[in-house]
């Protein structure tokens, strides 16, 4: 007995060959979303996670490298030996920095995207993607530095009498255990007040 493929019409053929065509163009559309969302993130938020991967990046020989100045070299040479260093850190920021700012945009799409079209629905990432290019999202976002320094003020109003007293305590800890009174740094009040200027 002879068995064949059950021969299918033209019109099953074609309406089975659109529904791929179909879901394929969606993928593709969602996947384009996704990336215009990557590339706004990356544009909104890639200068301060910049930022933020290079100063961690640079506390960890700041921290080590004071450790052992402190130990290995005599009070008379650490301004000196603290001068170069700086310099030499300053090299190593910057350096760090550009390598990690060239890095972030590429990021985030390869991280980006496929979160962005696993977790959210083309509907989702049209709302977003509309409330970011509206000119109310783009004048929040200018406000963004302008209310966190703000913000910050108001805590450093609220806060300073508490941080005062507890610089005073810490000194008075620290000279009995060191047997030395701190030095305040170079331009900071000699109180120990918290920065930000006095209402």
């Amino acid at each position: 007995m002879k068995t064949s493929f059950p021969k299918l019409s033209a019109t099953v053929l074609f309406v089975a060959l659109c529904a791929v065509s179909t879901g394929a163009s969606a993928q593709d559309a969602k996947k384009a979303m996704a990336t215009k969302l990557a590339q706004m993130q990356a544009k909104s938020d890639g200068a301060a996670l910049a930022n933020q991967l290079t100063a961690d990046a640079v506390q960890l020989p700041l921290s080590a490298w004071s450790q052992r100045l402190d130990e290995s070299v005599p009070p008379a040479r650490q301004k000196d030996v603290r001068d170069k260093l700086d310099v030499e850190l300053k090299k190593f920021a910057d350096n760090t920095h550009k390598a990690i700012e060239a890095q972030v945009s590429k990021a985030a799409e390869t991280a980006l995207v496929p979160l962005f079209m696993d977790k959210l629905s083309e509907d989702e990432m049209k709302t977003v993607i509309a409330y970011m290019e509206s000119p109310a999202a783009v004048k929040f976002q200018s406000l963004s530095g302008d209310a966190g320094n703000a913000w910050a003020q108001k805590v450093i109003d609220a806060t300073r009498s508490t941080v005062e007293a507890n610089v005073k305590s810490f000194d008075a800890a620290a000279t009995k255990i060191v047997g030395v009174p701190a030095t305040p740094p170079a331009g900071a009040p000699a109180n120990g007040a918290a920065s930000g200027s006095k209402k």
